[in-house]
Order: structure tokens, then sequence, then C-alpha cells
């Protein structure tokens, strides 16, 4: 019987100039060192949670690896050539050590406010399944993807990759456990996981600052009647922004491309607060 503790967990961590492009980190904070500090919490909890000798770590960053060799982890040098192919050199690796039929794991590398009790109580729902995948916040990414046999397990990651392994023959699981399921790409995921509260190297590498930037958005639509209307995150995805909203604000008019600090709630699907980029609490909006 697979229990929480029988499992072989895979790790890719990307790391290096090239991670975490979408994020926009404080002045004064290196991209580069905010992606590591999110790898390493993430591996911190990792580590705390699975036995020792079953967390591999997919990756051909020096820093990287450095973190994994520090919380006991294995390293495999990631091939180069995407995320699958980095996921399918950590499964081989699995595969050679122990077997084809060894239960194995995949979890993203970039959860910072991951606790090691999420991992062990997502990797004890998944051994219910001979495949499975826990979806990300959004419920369109993975976070998690699990195979009883590893020689099983395919990874089709990717934007809308939870659709694709539920194709691919994964039991979708739709876990209550928001710190394993807030994986962060962009300011918006960021934002969500300070809430949740991340671990200390995040919280080390943003000390001192205002802890985020404002989460900046260009305005899409405005009804001038109303008051109601719409941002694009960063990201791409449109949120909306109710009249209340708006009259709270205290602007009296935006256009279409206006750069604008927000705020969002539910996932980044809607914003709760508005201002004009740059302008503080304490200063009058004109």
């Amino acid at each position: 019987m697979t229990t929480a503790t029988s499992w072989h967990l895979v790790v890719p961590v990307k790391g290096g100039a090239g991670a975490k492009s979408r994020l926009h980190p404080p002045p004064g904070v290196a991209r580069e060192d905010l992606a590591l500090a999110l790898a390493s919490d993430c591996l911190t909890a990792c580590s705390a949670g699975m036995p020792r000798g079953r967390l591999l770590v997919v990756t051909s960053d020096e820093r990287a690896a450095g973190v994994a060799h520090h919380v006991g982890a294995g390293v495999v040098p990631d091939p180069g050539r995407g995320l699958d192919a980095a996921v399918d050199a950590g499964v081989d690796a699995v595969v050679s050590a122990v077997g084809p039929r060894a239960p194995v794991a995949v979890l993203l590398g970039d959860l910072p406010a991951l606790r090691e009790g999420d991992l062990a109580a997502a990797l004890g729902a998944a051994a219910a399944y001979p495949l499975a995948v826990v979806p990300d916040a959004d419920g369109e990414g993975t976070v998690l993807l699990t195979a009883l046999e590893a020689h099983r397990l395919a990874p089709r990651f990717g934007a809308g990759s939870a659709a694709r392994h539920v194709a691919g023959g994964h039991h979708r699981l739709d876990l209550d456990l928001p710190r394993l399921r807030t994986d962060v790409d962009d300011d918006t995921s960021l934002a969500a996981a300070l809430r949740l509260g991340v671990g200390v190297a995040t919280a080390a590498v943003l000390a001192g600052t205002d802890t985020l930037p404002d989460m900046q958005a260009s305005v899409h639509t405005f009804d001038e009647d109303s008051g109601a209307g719409s941002v694009l995150l960063d990201d791409g995805r449109e949120a909306a922004f109710s009249s209340e909203v708006f009259a709270a604000s205290a602007l009296r008019h935006v256009r279409p491309g206006q750069r604008l600090s927000i705020e969002v709630v539910d996932g980044g699907r809607d914003v709760s607060r508005l201002w004009l980029v740059g302008v503080g609490d304490d200063q009058t909006i004109g």
C-alpha cells in the first residue's frame, strides 16, 4: 500500500537569469534572487516532508543545486528542453535507481508558502489513485502530478495542463490546500502567497522593501456612466472592478491603456482596490 512517505518526489527548478520573467520584484531585489528564494522555501518544506533519499531536484542552475544539496536532495541535470523534459529526466532517474513501478510525484518548485503537512496531505490523497493531478489555485495549471508506477507518468505541463493531465488518465484532486496550490509565476500569485505566509528565504529577500511593489495593470474597459470597468493584468488576464471600487478610489476618470496600481481578490479575477501608479494612501488624488 502506498502511503504519503512511499513516494519519490521530483521537483524541477529552472533558476538563473531567465527564471520567473513575469515577476516584477521591488526595487533593489533581483528577480534571480527572488526566484531562488521561492525555490528554497519550497525545497525546504519538501525536505521536511520526505524521507531521506526520496527528494530529487532537476536543475542546471548552480545556486539552485546548492540549495538542493543543502536540504539533502539529490540533483539531476536539467536537459534544457523545457519543463516536460526536465520532469522526464527526474522520473527516469527514479526508474533507473528504484525501478519502473516506484511511486513517483512531480511538484512544481515555486511554492514558497508550502508546508510539509500540505505536501503529506496531498500525497496521501493521491495514493488512492493510479494517476492523479492537483491543479493550481486557478484550476487550470498543475502543481502536483503523481503516478503509483513511475513508468506511467507522462507530463503535459504548460498553459491548461490540468485538463491535459486529466485527459491522460489522471484523477483530478481539487484539494483544499491553498499553500500547495499557490505557485508563483507573476505578481498576482506572489501577492497571494504572501497573504498565506511564505518561508524564511522569500521573507528575507523581501525584507526591508515594501514587501511587494504595487501590483500594476492597464485599464481595459471603462463605463463612464456606471464607473465600472476592467483591467488587464501583466500576465494577460482580465480582472473587473465594480462601480463601488471605482468610487472608493477617488479617481474621476480612467482611460483604456492607463496604468493603475491595484489589489485583487478571487484569485485575481476581481479588483478590490485601485489607485494611480506611484500615489500612496496619504496623497491626494486629483
